[in-house]
């Protein structure tokens, strides 16, 4: 189903994440003038989490039957992002000398993606009961 916008939206989160997760152009801390990137082993952690909601965005658009599942994996897969950036924020940023750079507010990206498609599953839905109710 890939001519639904939801489809469309969950693949560029799923799409944002893995280049955030994998590439050296968006570091995640500046320390000392010396990028921290999202590949280093330091931040494993974060970069499995980010991962797997990559692969629960995937996994949603293949369940285009099952709506209610699909919002469900949608919702968990940004709660993952939501974890993440906590990690990234509370856990590695209270060393001293590190400065948040875009890495991080990229995160925001595929996080408003979600958002947007769980409203137009949401919408979907309501579509699909209205035309049960007409029958």
């Amino acid at each position: 189903m890939i001519q639904r916008l939801q489809t469309l939206l969950l693949f560029f989160s799923a799409l944002c994440i893995v280049i955030i997760a994998y590439s050296d152009y968006f570091p995640i801390y500046m320390n000392k003038m010396e990028p921290i990137y999202l590949n280093e082993d330091e931040l494993l952690s974060v970069r499995l989490c980010l991962i797997f909601s990559a692969l629960l965005s995937i996994f949603a658009i293949f369940q285009f039957k099952n709506r209610k599942r699909q919002l469900l994996m949608s919702s968990f897969a940004r709660f993952i992002i939501t974890i993440s950036f906590a990690l990234i924020v509370f856990l590695y940023g209270n060393v001293e000398n590190r400065d948040f750079s875009i890495g991080t507010l990229l995160l925001i990206i595929p996080f408003i993606s979600l958002v947007a498609a769980n409203f137009f599953i949401k919408k979907d839905e309501k579509l699909v009961k209205s035309a049960d109710r007409i029958r």
